[in-house]
C-alpha cells in the first residue's frame, strides 16, 4: 500500500466511528485490505440492482445516495455523504443487492474494502473482526435512528 493511502486510512480512523473499537494495533492490521479508488464528478460507485462485493469510506468530495422511484427513471436523493461516511454497509453486510444508486457529486476519493479481502481479515483476526462488525453495526443503528425521526415529522 502507498504510503499516502496509509496515512489517508490513519486520518480516516478518528473521524468514523465505526473505527473506535479498534486498539491501534488491531487497526493497523486493517489498513493493507483497503483500496483507494478515485471516482470523477459524475461518476457512479454502484448502482442500484448491483451485488454488494464491497463497502466504502468517503476521505474527500462528496455522494449521493439515491433511490429509485415508482416512476420509471425518476430518482429521489435519500442522503448526501462527504468525508468520513461509509457507503454500502447495509447491502455488504445482508448479501442482498444494492438498495440503492451511489453517485459522486464531485471528484471525490474512497477507501474501498472489498468482501473478499474483509472476509479474509475476518478468517484471520475472528476478534479484531467482530470489533468491526459492531462499529458497523452502530454506524446502522445511528442511521435507522435518523430515518425513524424524519419520518415521524412527516406523518
Amino acid at each position: 500500500m502507498q504510503e499516502d493511502t496509509k496515512r489517508l486510512v490513519i486520518e480516516l480512523k478518528d473521524k468514523l466511528k465505526i473505527f473506535g473499537l479498534l486498539e491501534d494495533d488491531e487497526f493497523e492490521r486493517l489498513i493493507p485490505y483497503f483500496e483507494k479508488v478515485s471516482l470523477p464528478a459524475g461518476t457512479v460507485f454502484f448502482n442500484e440492482g448491483d451485488p454488494a462485493d464491497s463497502v466504502g469510506f468517503v476521505i474527500s468530495g462528496s455522494f449521493e445516495v439515491r433511490k429509485e422511484t415508482e416512476f420509471k427513471g425518476k430518482q429521489i436523493v435519500l442522503a448526501v455523504v462527504t468525508r468520513g461516511s461509509i457507503v454500502g454497509e447495509f447491502s455488504f453486510l445482508d448479501r442482498q443487492p444494492r438498495t440503492a444508486t451511489v453517485v459522486a457529486r464531485e471528484d471525490s476519493e474512497l477507501l474501498v474494502l472489498e468482501r473478499d479481502a474483509l472476509e479474509g481479515f475476518f478468517s484471520r483476526y475472528p476478534e479484531t473482526g467482530v470489533k468491526l462488525l459492531k462499529g458497523i453495526i452502530r454506524i446502522m443503528s445511528l442511521r435507522y435512528n435518523k430515518t425513524v425521526e424524519r419520518l415521524a415529522v412527516i406523518f
